[in-house]
């Protein structure tokens, strides 16, 4: 079933209780009946961060005592004398908008935990949920540990997976097959990697694929494990996704925040790959004009001297002057029809333009590109805030041995 948020938003909650976290068919049960808020939160807070483990907070109503562990009424699996209230199950959350159904979060259950408010009149579950980036950081190459579903506690499983120098998207493929993730979304890379070492846990080893791509890596609101190679963004900015602003035709923000500062400056890139030297791009006349921003990378997976280069190169020439840019939109969906639509189908990576009218009437443009998603959604009062964390969109391309460089233009690779 489904809850109407109001006119034009349904909503659904819903849990895995009889899957295992890895099983490549999830049978959920539906628990919308009982779903009083829940907050996300999904990306990172630049583009020069990690993307970090995405978590949800999801508040269900518990007054017969159903989500309970302790219990043995709901949710209860009587042939094994056990409950199905268990760490580690999934959950999903969903809205559907003039029929078209949109993930918004999709995780795994880390708690349980009973609140009981009013001394004891009310009761409710808060649970808390994070994506699969938990169960990548609990998992080592070599497999030494408990692989969910499949083993015994207490004894020990190796992952197959046999290295050699491959494409980026390769690598990620096989690192998730054989950990049996099978939510996947991978464009095809650019660039080869090394061989990696076994002993990093598998969040490591495919953000250093990342790394030696200079892509992205991050878990999309549908559970889906996204990479993207280092040319996507460059490729997809043609037209904004969505046009925020207060003039006519556009979509209204309630809350802006601007940023113009020197935390985003990168004007010397060192970067070591193993086995090779240290390959430095420095930008001087950032360095005079701003002082030093140095970022150092060593032991990436790139297979040439070259390709590390390359990279160092592309981030000078993206970060290396301070710009003026939106960091963060706000939203309330709710008293703007228009806006559902794109509150529940843009994601991480999405292109979007933002418009803004400054005192004097003068209105600035920005292209961007959304790093973070945040919702807020209140079920039983009906408030529904939107948060997005943004960067600034490159979107002209400077091509090796083509263009000249500092003639307005960035880096990409063919």
């Amino acid at each position: 079933m489904s809850v109407a948020f109001d006119s034009n938003v349904t909503l659904t909650c819903e849990i895995a209780f009889d899957s295992n976290p890895l099983d490549s068919s999830q049978t959920f049960t539906d628990v919308t009946a009982y779903l009083r808020s829940f907050e996300t939160t999904r990306g990172r807070i630049s583009d020069l961060a990690e993307f970090q483990t995405g978590t949800a907070t999801v508040v269900l109503d518990n007054r017969d005592n159903r989500f309970s562990p302790n219990q043995s009424t709901h949710f209860y699996d009587s042939s094994a004398g056990r409950t199905k209230i268990q760490p580690l199950k999934r959950l999903r959350i969903r809205a559907t908008n003039s029929s078209t159904t949109y993930d918004l979060f999709h995780g795994f259950v880390e708690s349980f935990p009973v609140q009981y408010a009013g001394q004891g009149y009310d009761a409710s579950t808060k649970i808390r949920v994070v994506d699969a980036f938990k169960l990548f950081f609990n998992a080592t190459l070599d497999g030494v540990g408990w692989r969910l579903g499949i083993s015994k506690l207490g004894s020990t499983t190796r992952l197959s997976l046999t290295q050699a120098q491959e494409l980026s998207s390769v690598r990620v493929k096989n690192i998730l097959d054989s950990f049996g993730y099978s939510n996947q979304a991978i464009s095809t890379g650019q660039l080869q990697v090394q061989t990696q070492p076994e002993t990093d846990d598998l969040l490591t080893a495919l953000r250093k694929v990342e790394q030696a791509e200079n892509g992205t890596f991050f878990i999309g609101a549908n559970g889906d494990a996204t990479f993207r190679d280092r040319n996507f963004r460059l490729t997809n900015t043609t037209t904004p996704s969505a046009t925020f602003g207060q003039g006519g035709g556009e979509l209204p923000y309630v809350d802006i925040v601007s940023a113009y500062d020197d935390s985003k400056i990168v004007n010397t890139v060192q970067r070591t790959r193993t086995g090779g030297s240290t390959q430095i791009t420095i930008d001087s006349d950032s360095v005079e004009r701003f002082g030093a921003h140095v970022l150092t990378e060593s032991g990436t997976l790139n297979v040439s001297d070259a390709d590390a280069a390359s990279i160092a190169e592309q981030k000078v020439v993206a970060n290396s002057i301070p710009q003026t840019t939106v960091e963060s939109l706000s939203f309330a969906p709710q008293q703007n029809t228009g806006l559902w639509a794109k509150a529940l189908g843009l994601d991480i990576g999405s292109f979007v333009e933002a418009k803004v009218t400054t005192p004097s009437s003068t209105v600035e443009t920005y292209d961007l590109f959304i790093e973070r998603i945040k919702h807020k959604v209140d079920a039983r009062n009906k408030t529904w805030n939107w948060q997005i964390g943004l960067s600034p969109a490159e979107t002209g391309a400077w091509i090796l041995g083509v263009s000249k460089l500092g003639i307005d233009t960035n880096i990409s690779y063919t």
